[in-house]
């Protein structure tokens, strides 16, 4: 992993490339039912009124389905869960694995 690093996850691409790397070597390779559809990610664009960032956005896309990538401590929420903060200015994607934060 050390060297997938060092050789060069500089942009999205090589960090992409880095979390397939990764996940092939922690359990399983990514596969396309990783991820959650474009049409999912939509919906939750809809009901949040807002576009999601575009790295998020790829996260979900190609393996916001993976526990063992995305719930280890503190769990990425689905799209489904996404919510903003009482000011409506911030984007809550994460939560505290005690649930004092996100």
């Amino acid at each position: 992993m050390a060297q997938a690093l060092g050789d060069g996850a500089v942009d999205r691409a090589g960090v992409w490339g880095f979390v397939k790397a990764f996940s092939a070597s922690w359990e399983t390779p990514l596969s396309p039912g990783d991820g959650f559809t474009p049409a999912e990610i939509r919906s939750a664009e809809e009901r949040l009124g807002l576009g999601l960032p575009a790295a998020l956005r790829e996260a979900y896309l190609l393996f916001g389905r993976r526990s063992d990538l995305i719930a280890g401590q503190n769990p990425l929420l689905g799209p489904d869960e996404l919510l903003l903060d009482p000011s409506g200015r911030l984007l809550v994607f994460r939560s505290e694995n005690q649930g004092c934060a996100g």
